[in-house]
């Protein structure tokens, strides 16, 4: 009888008993209200963080401040504010837009795709363009900064004349250079040196004082007159010059060569490029400090 009770004792450490001790400790603690604090806390940020996520992709909130801004843009592009039905219709299309971009993130597809990739640096450029906006330039800085870069600010020639006009439509091509080539010979035999009554109607100005190329090619186009009225001697007519409009015969009566500009003829110019000095190198700094933050391993 006594091998028997022997033998139906626990043995310390069996299974068993290890089970017994875990389900006492448990117990025991069951019954400390910092584990259910604890506990609960642990649930309560679990449960949070499911709804916070699931939210950015099930809510959409339309402001009031949103619907104006909705409005503010129909009416930039069309003139006239949205009426409530035409605006309820745009607040629906952004809603849809929302719902399919949400959708799109949802799946990944803003990921791996170069258009988005650029667009996203683009629009990062400009934040920091903006961020980096200089102050307003005192007439001292300006000052040095104009004569600091003084050989970039030049006058352009300019030259003065008188044209007559003579329309490939009216007179065919050849017949309208052969006659605006007649009538420059007439004009330099009698010593005229401004004939507005003949020629064409032109539908521009016939008088151009100081003009430069680049006011000229607005009237004429880019080529031809416009560049080559530079190189005609001043004090008689030319011969037939071709624009983009037709041939034309110019009597120049003045140059005035290419000069440096003095600091108030190029202040605006002068302001401009101050600002975008500093813009740029406040930029630079801070894709610098930017790029310091990355490893940049080539392999």
């Amino acid at each position: 009888m006594a091998d028997i009770a022997v033998a139906n004792t626990p043995v310390l450490g069996s299974p068993s008993d290890r089970f017994t001790r875990l389900r006492t400790f448990l117990r025991r603690a069951s019954r400390e209200s910092f584990l259910h604090f604890l506990l609960l806390g642990a649930a309560l940020f679990a449960v949070n963080e499911y709804l916070e996520e699931r939210s950015k992709f099930t809510r959409i909130t339309i402001t009031q401040q949103m619907v104006s801004g909705i409005a503010e843009n129909y009416r930039l592009q069309y003139g006239v504010n949205p009426n409530t039905r035409q605006l309820d219709t745009l607040v629906d299309e952004y809603v849809r837009e929302e719902v399919f971009y949400h959708e799109a993130l949802k799946l990944g597809l803003d990921r791996d795709d170069e258009i988005i990739r650029r667009r996203l640096v683009q629009k990062y450029e400009f934040l920091q363009q903006d961020l980096g906006l200089a102050h307003e330039p005192t007439q001292t800085e300006l000052r040095s900064y104009y004569t600091e870069h003084e050989r970039d600010y030049r006058t352009p020639e300019r030259v003065s004349f008188t044209q007559v006009y003579f329309s490939p439509d009216e007179r065919g091509e050849e017949g309208a250079r052969s006659d605006a080539l007649h009538l420059a010979a007439n004009l330099n035999s009698n010593g005229i040196t401004r004939a507005v009554d003949q020629g064409d109607r032109f539908p521009g100005p016939t008088d151009f004082a100081a003009a430069s190329t680049e006011e000229l090619s607005r009237v004429f186009g880019k080529e031809g007159l416009a560049t080559k009225v530079l190189g005609v001697k001043p004090g008689q007519w030319s011969q037939p010059l071709r624009s983009g409009l037709g041939w034309h015969i110019v009597y120049v009566s003045g140059h005035r060569p290419e000069e440096h500009a003095s600091f108030e003829e190029a202040e605006d110019s002068v302001r401009r490029d101050f600002l975008d000095a500093v813009r740029g190198k406040r930029n630079a700094e801070v894709y610098a400090g930017l790029k310091r933050k990355f490893s940049i391993v080539r392999e």
